[in-house]
């Protein structure tokens, strides 16, 4: 857990000088939307896994499991934006730039999940 926050923390410091149209105001802004993402995705982000991954059953079984990959991203995505609205440290122009962080989160959180 201390492990992925730390990852979140850094990808969100990051991220603004890779991604165009993330705006992160310092260190302080990326602990917080390390913790403030944490925590959304304590609390909803299994309920967003469970019903994205029923809706897209259909797909999941055509690409034979290959879109299971990229339901953390779509996830980590709508959970960001959910992040961007509750502080004001933090901005995403758009949905672009949210899915180009949530596939970074994912990655960190892969990464994160190996070293622990």
């Amino acid at each position: 857990m201390l492990i992925e926050f730390i990852v979140y923390t850094a990808i969100a410091f990051v991220s603004p000088q890779i991604i165009p149209g993330v705006k992160v105001r310092g260190i302080g802004s990326a602990l917080l939307v390390a913790l403030v993402f944490g925590l959304l995705n304590l609390l909803i982000g299994w309920l967003l896994t469970g019903v994205l991954t029923l809706l897209s059953l259909p797909v999941i079984v055509l690409s034979l499991g290959l879109f299971k990959l990229v339901i953390p991203t779509i996830i980590f995505a709508i959970l960001l934006k959910i992040t961007d609205f509750f502080l004001d440290s933090f901005e995403l122009e758009g949905w672009l730039p949210a899915f180009a962080m949530g596939f970074l989160f994912s990655l960190g959180s892969f990464l994160a999940h190996y070293l622990s």
